[in-house]
């Protein structure tokens, strides 16, 4: 959904957003990204929040929104700026496109104390690996641009685009990935998509993303059924269809299998542990 913007805007980006991938930012071209509140320092140009979506996980600041993560609690009261990155960890965002107006180089710290404040040198374009600044109070570090932006065009996610990740990321919670020997699924191998049992516990299995909340007996749908085939004498593993519906026994390799555990069987396994305790 596309949202009304302010004539300009004030963000900050991280060195590391131009240090590794694009060009770093200059005047007068343009810049997309997603938009972020970050807590900050009441001395580094602080915001205040005046709307907070917690279903979306958004906030509004200086007359835009952005993303807020919910870990940092409430963010109304906090000093927050507004960081624009390049960087997408998947997490429904407010995707920015606009104008670089001007740029500043910031150099932690000052001409009167290096170790607290900073320093805005305003440049055509940042360089990608500043030198450090050489004042009468010591050397400053490099850290970073401030841009002021205009010509905004913001797009804010969707209730359902949250609501699909959010479920995504369930999904993902409850993905498991087993290697163990073939018996251990059963006397039948699985075809993908097929609902099967195992023991988590069974210490023959090794598992990775287990739920800490998960144990015991439990049943998901087959994502993957692979057989895991050494190659070579370095520990190398190769992974093959295993054939389905054929008898486990018949498979002289372990098996690898990626399967997804029903919401019921980890909330299952969950009231079991609280039982014994």
């Amino acid at each position: 959904m596309v949202i009304t913007t302010p004539p300009s805007l004030v963000v900050r980006v991280d060195a590391f957003e131009y240090g590794c991938c694009r060009q770093p930012p200059a005047v007068g071209e343009t810049i997309t990204g997603t938009l972020s509140a970050q807590p900050t320092t009441s001395d580094r140009s602080s915001l205040r929040v005046t709307g907070w979506d917690r279903g979306r996980d958004l906030v509004t600041v200086d007359g835009v929104v952005a993303r807020w993560d919910s870990s940092r609690g409430n963010p109304i009261g906090q000093p927050v700026g507004i960081c624009l990155s390049w960087h997408s960890d998947g997490v429904p965002g407010v995707d920015a496109t606009a104008t670089i107006a001007s740029v500043s180089q910031i150099y932690l710290g000052t001409e009167q104390d290096a170790a607290n404040g900073e320093t805005l040198h305003l440049v055509e374009r940042v360089e990608q690996f500043p030198e450090p600044l050489l004042t009468p109070a010591g050397v400053l570090q490099p850290g970073g641009a401030v841009l002021t932006l205009t010509d905004l065009v913001l797009v804010e996610p969707t209730r359902e685009q949250v609501v699909d990740h959010l479920a995504a990321l369930e999904v993902s919670r409850r993905t498991i990935h087993i290697t163990a020997p073939p018996t251990y699924f059963g006397s039948i191998v699985p075809d993908r998509g097929n609902r099967i049992t195992v023991d988590l516990d069974d210490p023959a299995a090794q598992i990775h993303n287990r739920p800490t909340d998960a144990g015991g007996l439990v049943t998901g749908i087959t994502r993957q059924v692979s057989e895991a085939v050494p190659v070579g004498s370095n520990g190398m593993m190769v992974f093959r269809r295993a054939p389905a519906h054929t008898p486990t026994a018949n498979i002289t390799n372990h098996m690898f299998v990626v399967l997804v555990l029903d919401e019921s069987t980890v909330r299952s396994s969950r009231v079991r542990g609280r039982m014994n305790d």
